[in-house]
Protein backbone atom coordinates (compact mmCIF):
# COMPACT_ATOMS: atom_id res chain seq x y z
CA UNK A 1 0.00 0.00 0.00
CA UNK A 2 2.89 2.35 0.75
CA UNK A 3 4.25 2.05 -2.82
CA UNK A 4 0.84 2.94 -4.26
CA UNK A 5 0.83 6.06 -2.12
CA UNK A 6 4.24 7.17 -3.45
CA UNK A 7 3.12 6.63 -7.05
CA UNK A 8 0.12 8.89 -6.52
CA UNK A 9 2.27 11.69 -5.09
CA UNK A 10 4.76 11.75 -7.95
CA UNK A 11 3.76 13.93 -10.90
CA UNK A 12 6.71 12.85 -13.03
CA UNK A 13 6.21 10.41 -15.88
CA UNK A 14 9.73 10.68 -17.36
CA UNK A 15 13.10 9.79 -15.89
CA UNK A 16 15.02 12.87 -14.76
CA UNK A 17 18.78 13.17 -15.25
CA UNK A 18 20.92 15.28 -12.96
CA UNK A 19 23.29 17.42 -14.97
CA UNK A 20 26.83 18.53 -14.35
CA UNK A 21 26.32 22.19 -15.15
CA UNK A 22 25.66 21.80 -18.88
CA UNK A 23 25.51 25.27 -20.48
CA UNK A 24 22.39 26.15 -22.48
CA UNK A 25 21.05 29.24 -24.18
CA UNK A 26 17.45 30.37 -24.44
CA UNK A 27 15.39 33.01 -26.19
CA UNK A 28 12.21 34.75 -25.13
CA UNK A 29 10.18 37.06 -27.35
CA UNK A 30 12.31 40.00 -26.17
CA UNK A 31 15.54 38.68 -24.71
CA UNK A 32 18.28 36.05 -24.86
CA UNK A 33 20.03 34.40 -21.97
CA UNK A 34 22.33 31.65 -20.82
CA UNK A 35 21.98 29.22 -17.94
CA UNK A 36 23.23 25.90 -16.62
CA UNK A 37 21.12 22.74 -16.69
CA UNK A 38 20.44 21.45 -13.19
CA UNK A 39 18.37 18.47 -14.36
CA UNK A 40 16.49 17.39 -17.46
CA UNK A 41 13.89 14.86 -18.58
CA UNK A 42 12.08 14.43 -21.87
CA UNK A 43 9.26 16.57 -20.47
CA UNK A 44 11.09 19.54 -18.95
CA UNK A 45 14.15 20.79 -17.12
CA UNK A 46 15.44 22.98 -14.31
CA UNK A 47 18.03 25.66 -14.99
CA UNK A 48 20.22 27.70 -12.69
CA UNK A 49 22.41 30.80 -12.83
CA UNK A 50 20.32 32.34 -15.61
CA UNK A 51 21.75 35.58 -16.99
CA UNK A 52 18.29 36.99 -17.69
CA UNK A 53 15.58 34.89 -16.00
CA UNK A 54 12.27 34.82 -17.89
CA UNK A 55 8.89 35.48 -16.31
CA UNK A 56 6.54 32.73 -15.07
CA UNK A 57 4.34 31.36 -17.90
CA UNK A 58 6.62 32.94 -20.52
CA UNK A 59 7.35 30.82 -23.59
CA UNK A 60 10.99 30.29 -24.51
CA UNK A 61 13.10 28.51 -27.09
CA UNK A 62 15.64 26.36 -25.24
CA UNK A 63 18.83 25.55 -27.15
CA UNK A 64 20.97 22.67 -25.90
CA UNK A 65 24.27 21.96 -27.63
CA UNK A 66 25.20 18.34 -27.00
CA UNK A 67 28.94 18.41 -26.39
CA UNK A 68 31.17 16.26 -28.60
CA UNK A 69 28.22 15.43 -30.85
CA UNK A 70 27.95 18.49 -33.10
CA UNK A 71 24.22 18.41 -32.39
CA UNK A 72 21.94 21.21 -31.25
CA UNK A 73 18.52 20.45 -29.79
CA UNK A 74 15.91 23.23 -29.88
CA UNK A 75 12.84 22.88 -27.69
CA UNK A 76 9.82 25.13 -27.27
CA UNK A 77 9.05 25.39 -23.56
CA UNK A 78 6.98 27.28 -21.02
CA UNK A 79 8.36 28.62 -17.74
CA UNK A 80 6.59 27.01 -14.78
CA UNK A 81 8.71 28.29 -11.88
CA UNK A 82 11.15 31.14 -11.25
CA UNK A 83 13.25 31.64 -8.10
CA UNK A 84 15.93 34.34 -8.24
CA UNK A 85 18.23 33.30 -11.12
CA UNK A 86 16.87 29.74 -11.33
CA UNK A 87 13.85 28.58 -13.30
CA UNK A 88 12.08 25.45 -14.53
CA UNK A 89 10.28 24.78 -17.79
CA UNK A 90 7.94 22.19 -19.22
CA UNK A 91 8.49 21.25 -22.82
CA UNK A 92 5.65 22.23 -25.15
CA UNK A 93 7.08 21.02 -28.45
CA UNK A 94 9.93 18.53 -28.67
CA UNK A 95 10.59 16.27 -31.63
CA UNK A 96 10.70 12.51 -30.94
CA UNK A 97 14.29 12.43 -32.27
CA UNK A 98 15.25 15.17 -29.79
CA UNK A 99 13.77 13.13 -26.91
CA UNK A 100 15.88 10.16 -27.98
CA UNK A 101 19.02 12.31 -28.25
CA UNK A 102 18.46 13.75 -24.77
CA UNK A 103 17.87 10.31 -23.24
CA UNK A 104 20.92 8.79 -24.94
CA UNK A 105 23.25 11.73 -24.30
CA UNK A 106 22.48 12.08 -20.59
CA UNK A 107 22.39 8.29 -20.06
CA UNK A 108 25.94 8.08 -21.43
CA UNK A 109 27.06 10.99 -19.24
CA UNK A 110 25.50 9.30 -16.20
CA UNK A 111 27.51 6.15 -16.95
CA UNK A 112 30.66 8.24 -17.39
CA UNK A 113 30.99 7.79 -21.17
Amino acid sequence: MKNDQNKEQSKRSAFRFRCSKEPVTYRTAYDEGEALLKNISTEGCALEWATSPPEPDEKILLIIELQNQDTVVEIQAQVIRVEDNDFAVKFLLIEPAAKTMIRNYFSRKLRGN
